[in-house]
């Protein structure tokens, strides 16, 4: 007899369990003891690691530790624990009866467990609406009022679910402009829009709290502060004003962030810098649900170091926070096809943003609101049968 075998995607393994003719009022529970998951855990003593691995071998897991920790050669060994989400529930329960602190770590893994369960809704497209002289892919363009209108009004009609509005270039070695003339430009174009398209949300980029200001008192939704949090005031405006903020990760500014590059692991340092900034968003009271956070390509990263992070970009799910991704038309991207004309790289741009979507990213940041919905269309497609 002979026997036909496949493997199964996570993200239809609900789907085929059913397919199987299994119990539907338990399929939910079935998941978990089908459903995979690896957790890292930074920095334990090797006393912590030691009962984490047991206590994983207890419940059929695995736990890879430093193999110094056997010795006590090292001061602290990274875990990687592994095991399907029912294993690791098991896990997170015996660890609370354990001592040296773990009972807090007890608490970590249920939270990724719930992250990495958590249902993500169809990804949202962020169309960019530059009204610089000197953005690095359309500047000059939309400076005019009446163009910026209509040029929002035709991604919203291409199907952007929101608008991010910027009159700050971020582009290398860009100086600031006033904040009076942000607050000229940005200010009359978020007032219209939310006039005309109230389901529309808009959000303003800027590293100005006086711009900040006066665009939520025009009707902006969402701050998006590619600074990192360097005026905490950011927080307390949003919330006052209950308003979403996007934290997005860099270093420096337009002068310097190219050469503050060095990390020794990109994607765990850039991790551990946002959850800094987001514990502390949430510790001076803005609420969860108000958070974004955004990894921050081409702000203080190499080529290389851009695709490490847009190729690992489901793991600061672990965050707990939905994600913005801006990498339309990048230098990293550029890079792919050798040119240093931002408009070649739509293509790239495209792919970078389905995969993305195929990663249920929350929102992706794009120029090319047609082609990236064509993106979003196909991918529901894939993913509806």
């Amino acid at each position: 007899m002979q026997f036909l075998s496949k493997t199964v995607l996570k993200k239809f393994i609900n789907k085929e369990i059913s397919s199987v003719g299994f119990d539907e009022s338990y399929v939910n529970h079935a998941v978990k003891k089908h459903s995979f998951l690896s957790i890292k855990i930074f920095d334990v003593t090797p006393s912590q690691a030691s009962i984490i691995k047991q206590t994983a071998l207890s419940c059929d897991c695995d736990c890879a530790v430093n193999r110094g920790v056997i010795d006590c050669s090292v001061s602290y060994s990274n875990c990687i624990l592994s095991g399907t989400i029912a294993q690791l529930l098991n896990v997170a329960k015996k660890l609370e009866q354990q001592p040296f602190s773990l009972s807090k770590l007890s608490s970590k893994i249920f939270e990724q467990v719930e992250f990495a369960q958590k249902d993500t809704p169809r990804t949202k497209i962020m169309g960019i609406l530059n009204l610089t002289p000197n953005s690095f892919s359309d500047g000059g363009e939309f400076v005019e009022i009446d163009k910026a209108i209509n040029h929002a009004i035709d991604m919203i009609e291409a199907g952007a679910n929101v608008i991010d509005i910027g009159a700050q270039s971020t582009k290398p070695k860009t100086d600031l402009v006033s904040v009076v003339y942000e607050i000229e430009k940005v200010t009359p174009i978020v007032t219209a829009l939310k006039t005309a398209y109230p389901h529309i949300e808009i959000s303003v980029d800027t590293m100005s709290l006086g711009c900040a200001k006066a665009a939520l008192d025009a009707g902006a939704d969402v701050l998006n502060d590619v600074s990192f949090l360097k005026n905490p005031e950011f927080i307390n405006i949003c919330k006052e004003a209950n308003k979403k903020l996007v934290i997005m990760h860099s270093r420096g500014n337009s002068y310097t962030m190219d050469d503050l590059t060095s990390y020794e692991n990109v994607v765990d340092e850039v991790f551990q810098e946002l959850y800094d900034k987001t514990q502390y968003a949430l510790e001076m009271g803005l609420n969860r649900e108000n958070i974004i956070v955004d990894v921050g390509f081409g702000f203080a990263k190499t080529v290389e170091q851009n695709f490490a992070l847009l190729k690992r970009i489901n793991e600061f799910k672990s965050l707990g926070f939905p994600i913005l991704a801006g990498v339309s038309r990048k230098r990293f991207l550029q890079d792919v096809i050798n040119t240093r004309e931002p408009r070649d790289a739509d293509i790239q741009s495209v792919l970078a943003a389905s995969w993305l979507i195929q990663n249920d990213i929350e929102y992706v940041r794009v120029h090319d609101v047609d082609l990236t919905m064509q993106a979003l269309k196909f991918n529901d497609r894939l993913y509806t049968f």
